[in-house]
């Protein structure tokens, strides 16, 4: 187990410990796609070690979490387990950590909502509302060909859900090895993302909600429970600048640590204000969903990438339609979309 400090920080490999603060742990596990892997933290409690995530299901983390606790600082067990949300590199292992570990699981009530509604769909592999939903977007042939299979890999990421859980929110306080942690959460990216910071304000674990380099994914897909995911996420990020600590090591689930988390947010919110204006200069004629992910610059994604940019689409226009800027109709035949400004 090694300590490093600094924007210089190399990575830990898949299941090594890497000292990234005192009395914080780093290691990654393996997801199967182009962004390979997530980040999983492990903070010094009382007797043991409080993990944030699980990483996604597969034999090979299983065996990598296996290996990972053996070799934990004594003492060598997991005390808690805090899931930051629903998806599944975050999810996928956390009823299985749950119970090789027997520690309490926590994570927030609309989350574990999420989680097993979507649960049920894939329990019954019922696809059937897939290429309505799609082809109201004007979603090309070859993107629908791609649809079940997409679904289908996600489907794998997944394990069993955990079968106790300790209800989190926002506002709460969590001690964690005589210290503690204060938990913030939005929606956009997820309904109800959980992020904790120290009360020192030395260290924020942000998961997913701020990345560095990745601006992260806002969408409206067939499972949504959020009806405008993106005036959520507009909202959390300009209230979440003033809770974060301006000295905070910023510790995300993707990529490598960084500082100036406010800054980071300033970023991604500006990103999204651009997105709107492209998507508002382009609008002075009808034009489908489709045809909007060309105007930000998607053209050219295929598969689960290509199902991704049409719903980050799909959530703008909708932003734009919820503000009254846009007006949006159905084609009476074919029930795709139409947009124009109002």
């Amino acid at each position: 187990m090694s300590t490093q400090q600094g924007s210089y920080i190399t990575p830990p490999e898949f299941g090594e410990l890497l000292v990234v603060s005192d009395g914080i742990l780093w290691t990654r596990f393996k997801i199967p796609s182009k962004l390979d892997h997530i980040n999983i933290y492990l903070i010094r409690d009382v007797d043991g070690w409080f993990v944030i995530d699980s990483g996604p299901a597969s034999d090979e983390n299983r065996d990598l979490w296996k290996s990972l606790i053996q070799n934990l600082p004594s003492p060598a067990k997991i005390t808690g387990i805090l899931i930051t949300h629903s998806h599944p590199d975050h999810i996928g292992l956390a009823g299985w950590l749950e119970d090789y570990s027997d520690a309490p699981l926590y994570i927030s009530e609309k989350e574990i909502l999420q989680a097993r509604l979507e649960n049920r769909y894939r329990s019954t592999k019922d696809y059937s509302d897939l290429p309505h939903f799609y082809s109201r977007m004007d979603a090309s042939l070859e993107d629908m060909q791609s649809l079940e299979e997409v679904w289908e890999y996600l489907d794998m990421m997944f394990g069993s859900l955990p079968t106790e859980v300790n209800i989190v929110k926002s506002g709460d306080t969590i001690e964690i090895g005589g210290e503690s942690w204060h938990l913030w959460s939005g929606s956009g990216h997820s309904i109800e993302h959980i992020c904790l910071q120290k009360a020192s304000g030395e260290v924020m674990i942000s998961g997913d909600q701020i990345i560095e380099h990745i601006t992260p994914y806002v969408g409206l897909n067939y499972m949504s429970q959020e009806t405008d995911p993106l005036a959520g996420w507009l909202a959390g990020l300009s209230d979440m600048i003033d809770w974060i600590s301006t000295n905070a090591l910023v510790l995300p689930a993707h990529n490598k640590p960084f500082y100036h988390g406010d800054e980071r947010v300033r970023e991604v919110l500006q990103h999204h204000q651009t997105s709107l204006d492209k998507l508002r200069k382009n609008l002075d004629q009808w034009r489908t969903v489709n045809e909007l992910s060309s105007v930000l610059g998607w053209a050219k994604k295929k598969g689960f990438a290509r199902c991704l940019a049409l719903e980050e689409t799909f959530a703008h226009v909708t932003y734009l339609v919820n503000t009254g800027e846009v007006v949006c109709e159905t084609a009476e035949l074919s029930g795709v979309l139409y947009y124009q400004l109002a």
